[in-house]
């Protein structure tokens, strides 16, 4: 094939992107090329065109993932006792006020029993069903509907749209409740969301039959005879046992959680260790967030140290708030406001990953509240693209991408959020840290995976933003918030840290004065989960 035809493929394969995010992953082996290359160099030309057009189209369309209606009281469908339609409804073009349903709405196979049971719901001989409804002409697969009596007319019969999300708390009992393998749960998420199986066994690096064989035996198990009925199964299980949101991360890692108004935001914030125990404000990574495994809890408490969390800009939430030096400057002010209402005067920092120049920028703004610094794990300035090589593959990419195609950087991110989302959380870790043994152990052990995963929806509970944030700080040379910082600063690095490789580290600590203990064994990015101990000792020096 010639190099024509290759630019052509790849320009195709990102406009697949536009309706399938997660498949941008696919495209991370070439795209590390061209970087690494310099071909992404002032935007990649003709690359950036088409990376900003399907950034546009998927802007304006739903996220995979999210739910079939983000609107659901406009679509709700509301009828009379014989069945007609009450109002107008977004869900029906072709209907207005005192028409019946058009009878395409109806599954065929199922119409006359559907109708049964609305009319018995309006005559309060049943209390709640639920019913699959054919919304639009072209429309094959069915929107599960919640029926149940209107609460404002005791004669009319209203139909919910039941979000179709495959969500923690409800995949959770529903995976339960019928005993699913997780290769089964992934077929369901797939049914739910996007219903392409082709997609499906290419992320799980399987073969297309193989994955049909699976929904077969899925359906057969469940004794269902369609695809169809396996959607209105699992919205009538969402519907009737009243799981409608998401898990909080407060539910989800049962740690305990405040909310504090801080410079007219309303942040969260987890507490740790020891009630009377020395305060440490701890600044969070991306993946884990503000939550802690309970190896690291316990180190903690028998340390005497409590650990105060507060969420990131963005994380779990959706209030503005920057963006680079500033973001992370603004919040080091929010955090002064946060000590004060806890009654500290003083208090140790512990950052990990990406949350080193919050760290630092509160420790330069406000020497005088903190003690010392310790920095586990860190992420680095970075001046040059020489130290951008330098780093691991998985971390490397979408820092170039955000320096040279912001919209394949946006994309990438909606990549990663959707397949946390469809719980494919673990095939991204893979891949992410494959070049860090440690790491890929790390994220491999089940209790783990599950601890990232619940983090990470929590996090990306309300969208992209807190990514998306992130990667444009450390993109770029945020050198000046390391500056002039008067308390003491340790930084710790696992031996396996593809992020604050070797040369980068020691670099970064003699630039600024900061003690570079030596490097931690079987360690690497989750450093402070990994070796808790180790940044325990630093924090109580």
């Amino acid at each position: 094939m010639s190099k024509a035809s290759d630019h052509d493929e790849l320009i195709a394969r990102i406009y697949a992107v536009a309706a399938d995010p997660s498949q941008l992953l696919s495209l991370r082996p070439v795209l590390t090329q061209l970087a690494d290359k310099g071909a992404l160099a002032d935007g990649g030309a003709r690359l950036s065109f088409h990376f900003e057009n399907a950034d546009a189209i998927l802007s304006g369309a739903a996220l995979p993932g999210g739910d079939a209606t983000a609107d659901g009281e406009a679509h709700t469908i509301l009828l009379d006792q014989r069945l007609r339609l009450l109002t107008a409804t977004a869900a029906i073009h072709d209907a207005g006020p005192g028409d019946s349903l058009p009878e395409r709405v109806w599954l065929t196979d199922r119409a006359r029993e559907d109708r049964a049971i609305l009319k018995m719901i309006g005559e309060g001989e049943e209390r709640q069903a639920v019913i699959g409804l054919l919304l639009s002409p072209d429309c094959d697969r069915p929107t599960p509907h919640l029926a149940r009596r209107s609460a404002n007319d005791s004669a009319a019969v209203e139909l919910c749209p039941v979000p179709l999300r495959w969500e923690a708390q409800s995949a959770a009992h529903f995976a339960q409740a019928f005993a699913l393998t997780p290769a089964e749960q992934a077929i369901v998420r797939e049914v739910l969301e996007r219903g392409n199986l082709r997609l499906l066994a290419q992320e799980r690096e399987t073969s297309l039959g193989t994955v049909r064989n699976q929904l077969k035996r899925l359906l057969h198990k469940l004794e269902l005879g369609s695809q169809g009925e396996l959607i209105a199964l699992y919205g009538g299980f969402r519907g009737l046992t009243g799981l409608r949101r998401e898990v909080s991360g407060q539910d989800a890692l049962r740690h305990p959680s405040q909310t504090f108004l801080l410079d007219e935001v309303e942040t969260r914030v987890n507490f740790y260790g020891a009630a009377d125990g020395a305060p440490v404000l701890y600044f969070h990574p991306l993946f884990g967030g503000p939550f802690l495994p309970p190896a690291t809890v316990e180190a903690l408490e028998k340390a005497n140290l409590r650990v105060i969390a507060p969420w990131r800009p963005y994380c779990g939430r959706t209030a503005e708030e920057g963006s680079g030096e500033d973001m992370a400057i603004a919040f080091a002010g929010g955090m002064v406001h946060l000590l004060d209402q806890l009654g500290i005067g003083r208090a140790r920092l512990l950052a990990a990953s990406g949350g080193t120049a919050f760290a630092l920028a509160f420790a330069r703004e406000f020497p005088h509240l903190c003690e010392r610094v310790v920095i586990a794990g860190p992420a680095l300035p970075i001046s040059t693209d020489e130290e951008l090589a330098m780093l691991g593959i998985g971390h490397r990419l979408p820092l170039q991408l955000t320096r040279r195609l912001p919209a394949a950087m946006r994309l990438y991110v909606r990549a990663v959020v959707a397949k946390i989302r469809k719980g494919l959380l673990g095939n991204y870790m893979d891949t992410f840290f494959r070049d860090s043994a440690a790491d890929h152990a790390f994220a491999a052990q089940p209790d783990n995976r599950e601890f990232l995963r619940d983090a990470s929806l929590a996090i990306f509970e309300h969208g992209f933003a807190a990514a998306m944030q992130e990667l444009q700080l450390y993109a770029s040379d945020w050198s000046a918030l390391a500056c002039d910082v008067a308390p003491p600063v340790t930084v710790l690095r696992g031996a396996q840290d593809r992020l604050a490789t070797e040369g980068l580290a020691r670099s970064f600590a003699e630039r600024f004065g900061f003690e570079l203990a030596a490097p931690i064994a079987d360690a690497g990015s989750f450093l402070v989960f990994q070796n808790p101990a180790a940044a325990v000792d630093a924090l109580r020096r």
